[in-house]
């Protein structure tokens, strides 16, 4: 299944040659104000080779960095979220990224996003811990968040991108 993201191929042409960055900059806007760091998702390390493969494409550890960074912020407030930490009591409850195949059998330590420590049924404040193995693009295509965690990621990169312009 396709990321939902309004991921755009962008071919840019630096002193050192052409790149290609794969990119959540809204194509309206490239034009006008050009891409921030953040919103580069990574990019293709060939940019003569047809599709996107994940040999074939290097992960922006500034975009990571972001994305973790939404799922920290936004995390604790997401319904079923809290609602398995009280189901749940003590532990960890994982972020799961949307393109696992069986999310409720065991997942592969490239579909964790990252897990947020529980304690008595609830979220511990800062106790969110990305997993350094989760992959941005994999064989099943890029990583897709819960509809409401893309929308915050869209808003603060959004959000982002106007403070650096002010």
């Amino acid at each position: 299944m396709p990321s939902d993201l309004p991921m755009l191929v962008c071919k840019v042409v630096l002193p050192e040659g052409p790149v290609a960055y794969v990119t959540l900059t809204p194509q309206d806007q490239l034009g006008t104000r050009g891409i921030a760091p953040q919103e580069i998702v990574g990019q293709i390390i060939d940019p003569e080779r047809p599709g996107i493969a994940p040999d074939n494409f290097a992960r922006n550890r500034l975009f990571v960095e972001f994305l973790h960074a939404v799922v920290a912020r936004h995390g604790p407030s997401l319904p079923a979220l809290v609602a398995e930490a009280q189901r749940q009591g003590d532990g960890l409850v994982v972020i799961v990224d949307g393109r696992a195949e069986t999310p409720g059998d065991a997942v592969p330590p490239e579909d964790i996003i990252g897990a947020f420590q529980v304690a008595g049924g609830r979220i511990v404040a800062d106790g969110y811990r990305p997993n350094p193995n989760h992959r941005i693009l994999n064989a099943r295509g890029f990583f897709r968040l819960d509809p409401q965690l893309q929308q915050h990621l869209l808003e603060d990169l959004a959000a982002s991108v106007a403070d650096a312009g002010e």
